[in-house]
This record gives structure tokens, sequence and C-alpha cells, in this order.
């Protein structure tokens, strides 16, 4: 194996292709390891986004780049989307963002306007006070993905390899969330985290592109290229049902019909309701997995 290229996983992919040879080293400058390597990475970026694979899942604390409200030092104050109040660094190793979970009423507002601020600002305004109130579960938080230009990368920092970051801005998070975590779907370099579904569906998908490019005769690598398609679509789509059923928000609530109607109007909070259908997202799904015959998938 050299670097991140698991020359494995690449030369089941050329078998899958019908292809007679062996690369040894996926940087070893041939023809073949080139046209492999121009696909490799864009085909484990877009498998993984293609699914909420259970193995890449991953919970993690934002970084916070802005606070509209002002009440957080020693960060910025221009969000730049209403309504929402806060800004997050886009997590570098996320491939897609599925939601924020989220519990309104354990969020602090911090004193009132014009009252004496206590010593400590994070801490509850009345001892005493719960974690969450009665009838306020978790929620996926709405937000959306975007790029600041407010808030430039730090000093030094490797644009080719940093996901998310350039001269002309970073990649964000906007929501109304604070403190906010996220679950997402992690980059997953390495073949021993992968479950054997991943595996299978990147060999296909990895085969699908490099069997016409790489063939001898054009016609057999067009009816393997097909064939490796189908492969892959069957294996994205078990795992859309078995892992995408898994990977979503979950609550523990009772479904009752007139608590459902309550709350299919606008939002009580803010505009916060789990009813709303105003800007923002609840959570991601996943992505489209484009094809090497040019469909989507």
């Amino acid at each position: 194996m050299s670097g991140n290229y698991p020359e494995d996983v690449i030369n089941e992919s050329i078998d899958c292709a019908g292809l007679d040879f062996t690369i040894g080293d996926a940087q070893e400058g041939t023809r073949p390891a080139q046209v492999v390597l121009r696909h490799y990475w864009q085909c484990l970026r877009q498998l993984h986004r293609a699914a909420h694979w259970d193995f890449a899942r991953a919970t993690a604390p934002l970084l916070l780049l802005a606070d509209a409200t002002g009440s957080t030092p020693n960060v910025g104050t221009v969000v730049p989307l209403s309504p929402f109040q806060y800004e997050y660094a886009y997590p570098i190793d996320a491939m897609k963002v599925r939601f924020l979970p989220w519990n309104y009423a354990a969020q602090n507002p911090g004193a009132p306007s014009g009252n004496i601020v206590p010593p400590n600002s994070n801490l509850p305004l009345t001892s005493g006070q719960q974690q969450g109130f009665m009838g306020q579960p978790t929620r996926p938080a709405r937000f959306l993905i975007a790029t600041d230009q407010n808030y430039p990368s730090p000093p030094n920092t490797d644009f080719d390899a940093v996901q998310g970051v350039s001269p002309a801005g970073r990649t964000v998070i906007l929501t109304n969330a604070q403190n906010a975590t996220a679950v997402y779907t992690r980059l997953m370099l390495y073949p021993q985290n992968w479950d054997s579904l991943f595996r299978a569906a990147l060999v296909a998908y990895l085969a699908s592109f490099i069997a016409l490019p790489l063939a001898k005769d054009k016609k057999f690598g067009l009816e393997l290229r097909n064939s490796n398609i189908a492969i892959a679509k069957d294996s994205v789509q078990q795992a859309r049902i078995s892992d995408g059923n898994e990977g979503g928000p979950s609550t523990s609530d009772i479904a009752v019909d007139w608590l459902r109607r309550r709350k299919a109007g606008y939002g009580r909070v803010g505009g916060e309701g789990w009813g709303e259908t105003s800007q923002g997202l609840l959570w991601g799904g996943w992505d489209g997995l484009p094809l090497a015959n040019g469909a989507v998938f």
C-alpha cells in the first residue's frame, strides 16, 4: 500500500473491469495508474455522500466562528444570512452533514438586555433549572451550508489538503443552535474501517469509470462498465435502505394525531417549530450518485 491508496481495492476494480494487468503502486506513473488515480478520490468521496453509511457516522462539536447576538467573546458577530444567529466552520473531515441535534429549551439565552450580567454567563439564570423541559425533546436544528469570506482560514493553511477552505472563503454551517454539535458522514480513507457493502460498491463504482478508457476492446469495455454500474447501484440502494434508516435523527416521541396537528403550523419560538417550512433544512439527505454513463442515481 502506498500512502492512502489501497492497491488491493484498486486491483479488485481492475479485475471487475475485465483488465489483464495489476498495479503494484497506485503512484507508479504508468498510464493505467494515472487513469485509476484520476477517478479514485472522486469515487471514494461521492460514494460517501450517496448514503448514510453507518461505519462513517461521526458526532463532533462544531467550531464557532460568529455569534450575531454578540454574547460570545472572541468570535465574530457577522452572520451573512438571516434568520440564522450562529456560524460554524464546516468539519474538515465531513463528507455530508446529516443533522444538528438541538434542544431549544436547554439553550441558555444569556442575561436580558440591561440586566446585571452574572459572573458566569454560561450558567442558567435561575438555579435548579433542568436540562430541557417536558414537550421539548431533542430535534434536528435547521441549518444551511454556505461560503463566507468574513472569517479566513488560519495562516499557513494548505488549501490543497484541507477541505472547505480556500482563498475565496471557507465553507460554513449557519444555524440557530447554540453550542452546536453535528452528526455527519466522515471521510474514511482506509479499507479496514469500511463495511463489506461499501467496499463492494466502491470496487464496482471505480471499475465502471476505468473499464472503458483502459479496455483494448471498447465494446467489451462498455459492457463491463454497464454491468459494474448495475452492481454499484444495487449496493448503494441496499445501503440507503439499511444504513439510511438507522442514520437519521431518532426520537422517543409517541406519534399522537392531535399533537402532530398542533405542530403543523408556523413555529412557536422564532420560527423554529417542527412543522415549519421556512428557510433552512432539518437534516441532510444523501446525494445522488453520478454514474459513468452520465446518469445520476
